[in-house]
């Protein structure tokens, strides 16, 4: 009876869990998943996505991003979702760039969830005033970067 109890208990716990979250995949840099999902404009030298994280939660895709700065300087970084569905279409507007500072040999979370309940699928797209291309002329400007202020 008392194993019965535990188990029930369990199962109880499991479901519980379950319906807080639906666990998406967890991308790997060595798996190379990280690159299916992320988008850069241009070549990053320093900057780098080494973690990616997506769960459904009250219905809304959350994503979590770990992007990492190999250099000892700061590096800014730019950055905006696209909210796919299942099939790959869009499902919101494009977003606005949205600036951010990493700090030099540290890692920045970047924590967004979807803005609608039919985002099933993401791509991050990154910018960096760093970044190298090979269509940049000697001034070293890239044409699809940002505004910076």
């Amino acid at each position: 009876m008392k194993r019965m109890t535990i188990a029930f208990a369990l199962g109880v716990a499991c479901l519980g869990v379950a319906c807080l979250g639906v666990a998406l995949p967890v991308y790997s840099a060595d798996g190379g998943s990280i690159a299916g999902k992320v988008e850069e404009l241009g070549q990053m030298d320093y900057l780098e996505v080494t973690d990616l994280r997506a769960v459904r939660r009250d219905g809304l895709l959350r994503v979590q991003a770990t992007v990492s700065n190999s250099s000892p300087g700061n590096q800014r970084l730019y950055y905006r979702f696209r909210w796919l569905d299942s099939d790959g279409f869009a499902v919101w507007e494009e977003e606005p760039w949205k600036p951010e500072l990493v700090y030099g040999k540290q890692n920045k979370v970047l924590s967004v969830v979807a803005p609608t309940f039919k985002a099933t699928d993401f791509k991050l797209e990154l910018q960096s005033p760093n970044n190298s291309t090979s269509a940049e002329g000697s001034s070293g400007s890239v044409a699809d970067k940002p505004p910076y202020r």
